[in-house]
């Protein structure tokens, strides 16, 4: 028996990650008209932006339903295994939900659900370092379940958008619904955490937002861990990577590309940076 991790594709967790943890991932859904594609499965980053920048109408996104999750969890907890089960934050998709409805089926104790309260990297820095603890020959499935919600409450992640049409369209604005009106030639900072997308600022320019993101991830402190995300070009995400190279040992430090879920959201020309203290 084994303690095992199981996620979304929100996370936007690389495929050498899952393989070298051995996490189970459930995908979400975006939607091109009437076609529905699981991100990661049907469709790539390459595939899915090309498409979102040359469509006429905003992709959809839909989360995995409880039979997904319950095909991801029925293997594990018939092998006796128990699982630790990181999502999305609640307020920002209904994948949590599902994972609830997937986990009720399961004697009590089989399966736990954690909402990570953030999205893309603070999501996926979490299933990493609960990937880490369930491997240790102490670990129990309550030590990695508190472990993990800890690092819930405290999760979060900087997002520099190009636009904030992708986020107003899809309705997952929030409170940075207040920048609007106002960004001409601006590059809007977000804050995702507790499930809110928070404004944060408004730099005029991408030298100018990679200073400010650079200056917020360091006002959280020294780092355990380090992920850094795009959307459609790498050269931004490489930049605040090696600005931040001192926080992090290079081993514990990710550079990820934004899937189809939150890129349809966040749009094209997005970076966003996260920690674990």
């Amino acid at each position: 028996m084994a303690i095992k991790i199981v996620t979304d594709s929100t996370c936007d967790i690389s495929r050498d990650t899952v393989e070298r943890f051995e996490i189970s991932v459930v995908p979400a859904y975006v939607m091109f008209g009437e076609q529905s594609y699981r991100q990661g499965i049907d469709i790539n980053p390459t595939q899915f932006y090309a498409r979102l920048q040359s469509s006429a109408q905003l992709p959809s996104t839909s989360q995995p339903t409880p039979g997904d999750f319950t095909e991801q969890l029925q293997p594990l907890v018939s092998e006796g295994h128990q699982v630790i089960c990181i999502t999305v934050a609640r307020q920002l998709s209904g994948t949590y939900n599902s994972a609830v409805q997937a986990a009720a089926q399961f004697d009590d104790g089989a399966v736990t659900i954690i909402d990570s309260g953030t999205a893309s990297v603070g999501h996926m820095l979490q299933v990493v370092a609960a990937a880490e603890d369930a491997a240790a020959s102490d670990a129990t499935a309550e030590s990695v379940a508190e472990a993990s919600r800890v690092r819930a409450g405290n999760g979060y992640g900087y997002a520099m958008v190009d636009t904030l049409e992708y986020l107003q369209k899809g309705g997952r604005i929030g409170k940075a619904q207040a920048f609007m009106g106002s960004l001409l030639k601006v590059k809007p900072i977000l804050r995702v955490a507790n499930g809110e997308v928070l404004p944060v600022d408004r730099p005029r320019n991408v030298r100018r937002g990679l200073q400010r993101l650079e200056e917020l991830v360091r006002e959280a402190g020294s780092a355990s861990k380090l992920a850094v995300a795009y959307t459609t070009d790498a050269r931004p995400a490489e930049e605040m990577r090696n600005r931040l190279s001192d926080l992090a040992d290079p081993e514990n430090t990710y550079t990820i590309q934004i899937g189809s879920a939150i890129g349809t959201h966040t749009g094209p020309g997005a970076v966003a940076v996260s920690t674990l203290p």
